[in-house]
């Protein structure tokens, strides 16, 4: 009996020395691949973060080239944003292809997380250059204007609305060329009906964005057709590009924001621009029944004037612009760049990028959190 219960008792310690992973096998197991890595990405630096998700820099090795990949935590993130923006943004970025919107890789989804993988660019967005810039020349305003307004164009025309279009989601590839970013907010199916014989416009009751970039009718918290509030925000972006600060402020309170935005903007006269910008700018930020459409914008002065150098899809085309945002970007700090023109190099000044004698240095604010979910 007793020789019988030693038997067993050599074969259970036996049975768990096999099932006890050796400290070779513990490490292997703690260094086992990540998601992304097993989906042929290897994980860089992180370039960006929010309340519930960040975004990564990242190398893909069938792509052979950087990415961007933003992760959403599903613990985070609200169940509005789980059950309707989410679904929303990867629908609709899976489907938009546009030479002025950021390019859609894949969308990979796990028990916790959601990995949306998108086209990085090298040259970071139009708020950091601004910051970095003080303001932009109404060349290089122009050249990224005309190609802010192609990609709505093209989104609206596919019956997309964007409804948070501003400086953060707006960003340059390696060659500097714009690319709209971030669908978190925008939606589908939003064409015209045919309805009792007339076309009316699809209204949108989400009362989303950026308080600063917001449209009349959206602080009055009425039903708001979007594609206007889209335009709106265009208009605020233009402003920014040019006079390097918002045109209203990021004020919380929404009958301020009312009072300002009713009372139309206002140019410092420490920036000097043209008439003509001036003119589409107040064009564009008027009550929804007077403002101007994208087609409209496009026969304005400023954008029609004669050896404008710009081609049909709005890329500058006398400027070998070789400009690069460096790490300080990020803050603020003061930079240079270099500008080809007519085969001549050189470093334009900081403080006077137009050939204006007037020079500003406020910076552009920061922005809060959305108006409304």
């Amino acid at each position: 009996m007793g020789s019988k219960d030693g038997t067993v008792q050599k074969g259970l310690q036996s049975a768990l020395r096999e099932n006890i992973p050796s400290s070779e096998e513990e490490e292997q197991h703690k260094r086992r691949e990540s998601v992304l890595e097993l989906n042929g990405y290897i994980v860089q630096e992180t370039i960006g973060t929010g309340a519930f998700s960040n975004v990564k820099k990242a190398f893909s090795k069938s792509l052979n080239h950087p990415v961007a990949v933003k992760i959403i935590s599903k613990q985070k993130a609200t169940k509005d944003v789980l059950d309707k923006f989410l679904p929303r943004e990867i629908e609709l970025v899976r489907n938009l292809k546009h030479a002025n919107l950021i390019r859609f890789h894949e969308c990979i989804e796990t028990t916790l997380r959601f990995y949306i993988v998108m086209q990085y660019a090298e040259n970071g967005s139009l708020l950091q250059l601004i910051k970095k810039e003080k303001y932009l020349s109404e060349e290089r305003s122009k050249s990224f204007f005309t190609q802010l307004i192609s990609a709505v164009e093209y989104i609206h025309g596919m019956g997309v609305v964007h409804r948070d279009i501003k400086c953060e989601n707006i960003v340059f590839d390696k060659s500097f060329t714009l690319k709209l970013i971030d669908f978190g907010f925008a939606r589908g199916n939003m064409q015209p009906v045919l309805a009792g014989g007339k076309i009316k416009p699809v209204l949108s009751k989400t009362f989303c964005g950026s308080h600063a970039y917001a449209s009349p009718e959206i602080l009055k918290s009425v039903p708001y057709q979007p594609q206007l509030s889209d335009i709106w925000a265009v208009g605020v972006v233009l402003y920014t590009m040019v006079i390097g600060r918002l045109p209203f402020s990021n004020e919380t309170n929404v009958n301020v924001l009312i009072k300002q935005v009713s009372a139309g903007p206002k140019f410092p006269k420490d920036r000097c621009i043209s008439d003509e910008c001036k003119n589409m700018i107040q064009k564009i930020l008027r009550p929804v029944n007077e403002r101007i459409s994208i087609e409209e914008m496009r026969r304005q002065p400023w954008l029609t004037e004669n050896d404008s150098g710009y081609d049909d899809t709005g890329i500058e085309k006398r400027y070998d612009k070789k400009m690069k945002l460096d790490n300080s970007s990020s803050d603020g700090s003061d930079g240079s760049i270099r500008v080809t023109i007519n085969n001549k190099s050189y470093n334009p000044s900081p403080g006077n990028h137009d050939g204006h004698s007037c020079t500003t240095s406020r910076n552009v604010q920061q922005q809060k959190q959305p108006v409304q979910h």
